[in-house]
């Protein structure tokens, strides 16, 4: 293993791939950020095509339609190649969202809106982002194909189906197995379509790198892999089918890759030491690889999201060892020279990690990609509270913008309901109803004159959110019980334990875990909000509560000098043990109230704290709250201190986070931080980082996410974009270029504090 000083681009300053051919690849998937080419006939007719089918079929077997559909759509579409894409598929962005009316306009979708009553509705609207049911973030086991191969999964499924119509035969899991085998036979024929489109495309003629790839397709991904670009290729068509049959990224989320580091090192390895690949050659590989991620979602509703694809390096392995390895290095200087904002590749930290990995890992985080950073000594616990077995908890991944995920095992669906933590206390002030609309959510709440002491009004804010959460679960078993026999993932069920086991679908509950997610979204506000009213009214009684309401009610007019005072109470993110308990209190009362919670397939419900861009929609319908924001503007984002109000530094942000039992919230917790990338020039820079990262670790705190840009080059960009091309920022669970981004997205940014390390 080299030893060399790990690879390091410069925070903001654009992409160094390491051949020309992968720079123009990268060119060209950059272009097409800006295309706005309208979805040609063709594909029109053949995702009506699907759909009908469908339709046709759903009755009989949800299961057998949509590998019907799946296996028309791959007959049907054009097999498209691009010069310098070396492992192929999916070429066309169109192609991805082929069945996505196949999945809008089934039963489930038709029956949808009679699941709810007018008031669920209007809450949906005023208090939460609602979005029950199944729709992408999740991680199927597509590695698993490296080492069986179609033909390993025909024989698996073959032995189930003869014992079950031995036994006892049962007509819904024979289908289900039949539709297993007819999406498989779909990869097949699909790679065989690819097969002769690089044997046509080459011709004695044409690209001599698409014979290569023709003689690859001969073999995978029927077969077993055997070498490194060949797992690449298998890789790739099983995550190209997988997302075409989950109707591509627009129902929620783009499918995750795993730990590639992991299962892809012993194809790296051993065609290293066969004397058969190069590190330079397979650097290439990788950063083609890559590239071909970004484009899942070009010409969609997610565009400027990039929702794309996550994937997690380094961590420990399933038996709890050091996961660090060569390939987790090349891996992360690939996905630094193309410099794109897709895929994720999140890494993962612990107290095992060697000093060469944690130094890697710092020289990667910092090259400004702003990709998650996540705490192996926060979320295996979290996995193993929540019912993982240990093996399966080391082995998790970070599956998109923040959720956490045990790829290939679990049916999960993490963000059906996002629940505004901040409104709850403007619904409780305000007798139950939207100060902005005046509708009535929540029915009448005790007079505010009836709460003598802060803590009785906590207690009454605690009642009624946890009150929410319950009617909110309510609310998702019965979409999601909708969806039980009604819709159906065979090819994706194939690649998730223990779905050909059980003959059962992943959305029927055939997986070894299910997983239901609920995203606790506002709680900066919420956690400045109480505080303020715990100084500004119970402690220093400036006002009462009914004044403070009246004030909201009038956002703020005529009050500004008691919005004043509520501005000067303290403030989440300096590390003060007042907003740290609050915070811990809070939390720890929403954790028990779902901890018992069944979903429809008997699986658990797990909590997030974050907003990703709900925060804006919350606050539009989210009226002026006691931490002094006025009504409409938006909340502040996931569990961010609020704008300009962290003064103690980094570390005491982190030390605010610590106050919360991150073991209870293993669906995801986010918090976004921006440096002055200046000081991270040097390797000593990057090293001092380092050690802040394991800071992170050692206090319990389970993710963060990095932007590396001074205020005063975010001003410039902002005037002068032809400048900066490729400053490339956090915004949410997203990176974006600084440039593509909306005015108020801009703003989001520019006015996070500026963080420097000491």
């Amino acid at each position: 293993m080299t030893t060399k000083t790990p690879y390091h681009l410069t925070p903001n300053s654009g992409p160094d791939c390491s051949t020309k051919r992968s720079a123009a690849l990268r060119r060209r998937r950059m272009d097409m950020y800006y295309e706005k080419p309208d979805e040609p006939d063709e594909y029109k007719a053949i995702a009506r095509k699907a759909a009908d089918i469908v339709k046709e079929h759903e009755d009989g077997s949800a299961a057998l339609a949509r590998a019907k559909a799946l296996e028309y759509v791959v007959f049907a579409a054009p097999a498209e190649l691009e010069k310098n894409c070396i492992f192929v598929g999916g070429e066309n962005p169109f192609f991805y969202n082929l069945m996505l009316p196949a999945l809008s306009g089934d039963k489930v979708s038709e029956r949808y809106h009679s699941l709810f009553s007018d008031l669920e509705i209007r809450r949906f609207k005023n208090a939460a982002v609602f979005y029950p049911g199944f729709a992408g973030h999740i991680t199927p086991g597509c590695d698993q194909i490296l080492l069986l191969g179609t033909d390993g999964f025909r024989m698996r499924i073959n032995d189930q189906l003869e014992n079950l119509r031995r036994t006892s035969p049962n007509e819904d899991s024979v289908k289900w197995y039949e539709a297993a085998l007819l999406s498989l036979d779909s990869v097949d024929a699909y790679a065989k379509k690819l097969r002769a489109a690089c044997e046509k495309y080459y011709d004695g003629t044409g690209d001599g790198e698409f014979r290569q790839c023709a003689k690859i397709l001969e073999w995978v991904p029927q077969k077993p892999a055997r070498t490194f670009r060949e797992a690449l290729q298998s890789y790739w068509i099983i995550h190209v089918l997988i997302t075409l049959e989950m109707g591509g990224c627009c129902p929620g989320g783009g499918i995750g890759m795993g730990r590639p580091d992991q299962y892809l090192y012993p194809f790296y390895a051993g065609d290293i030491e066969n004397g058969i690949l190069t590190r330079k050659q397979a650097l290439e590989y990788m950063e083609l690889f890559l590239l071909n991620f970004t484009h899942n979602d070009y010409y969609t509703g997610h565009q400027m999201f990039t929702p794309g694809t996550q994937g997690s390096l380094c961590g420990i392995t399933p038996s709890g060892l050091d996961a660090f390895n060569e390939l987790s290095e090349l891996i992360m200087e690939a996905s630094a020279r193309i410099h794109m904002p897709a895929p994720y590749i999140s890494i993962r930290l612990n107290k095992k990690m060697s000093e060469r990995a944690l130094r890697a890992a710092a020289n990667y985080v910092t090259c400004g990609l702003g990709f998650p950073v996540v705490s192996d000594e926060a979320l295996i616990p979290a996995f193993l509270k929540h019912g993982r077995a240990l093996s399966d908890a080391n082995d998790y991944i970070c599956a998109c913008c923040y959720e956490n995920t045990i790829p290939g095992r679990e049916s999960y669906n993490p963000s059906t309901c996002w629940l505004n933590s901040a409104v709850f206390l403007e619904l409780l002030m305000n007798d139950g109803k939207s100060i902005l609309s005046g509708e009535d959510l929540f029915g009448a709440q005790p007079p505010l004159a009836s709460y003598a002491t802060f803590d009785e009004l906590l207690a009454a804010y605690v009642a009624l959110v946890k009150r929410a959460l319950l009617e909110y679960i309510d609310a998702t078993n019965r979409a999601d019980k909708a969806m039980i026999g009604n819709r159906a993932y065979p090819l994706m069920s194939v690649f998730i334990d223990d779905c050909i086991e059980n003959g059962s679908d992943v959305i029927d509950g055939g997986a070894r875990y299910d997983l239901t997610g609920i995203i606790i979204a506002g709680m900066p506000n919420l956690i400045n909000s109480l505080t303020a009213i715990r100084e500004v009214v119970y402690e220093q009684k400036e006002t009462d509560l009914q004044t403070l309401l009246e004030a909201m009610r009038a956002d703020f007019d005529g009050y500004e000098k008691l919005r004043g005072k509520l501005l000067k109470a303290t403030k989440w993110g300096n590390g003060d043990d007042k907003t740290g308990e609050l915070a811990k209190i809070i939390t720890d009362e929403m954790y028990d109230a779902v901890r018992a919670a069944k979903n429809a397939r008997g699986g658990r419900y797990q909590l997030a704290l974050y907003s990703f861009v709900a925060n804006q929609p919350m606050g539009s319908c989210t009226g002026a709250l006691p931490d002094g924001r006025k009504a409409r503007t938006i909340l502040t984002r996931n569990m961010d201190p609020a704008w300009g109000t962290a003064k103690k530094g980094p570390t005491e942000v982190l030390h605010s986070l610590s106050h919360i039992d991150m073991t209870q919230f293993p669906n995801g917790s986010a918090l976004n931080l921006r440096f002055d990338p200046a000081p991270l020039a040097t390797q000593q820079g990057r090293d001092l980082f380092g050690d802040f990262l394991m800071g992170m670790v050692d206090l319990g705190v389970m993710q963060v996410q990095l932007t590396f840009a001074d205020t005063e080059t975010l001003l410039d960009a902002r005037a002068n974009p032809e400048k900066y091309p490729d400053l490339m920022v956090k915004v949410a669970g997203y990176s974006a270029r600084f440039v593509d981004l909306s005015e108020d997205e801009k703003d989001e940014i520019i006015g996070r504090s500026a963080q420097t390390l000491k």
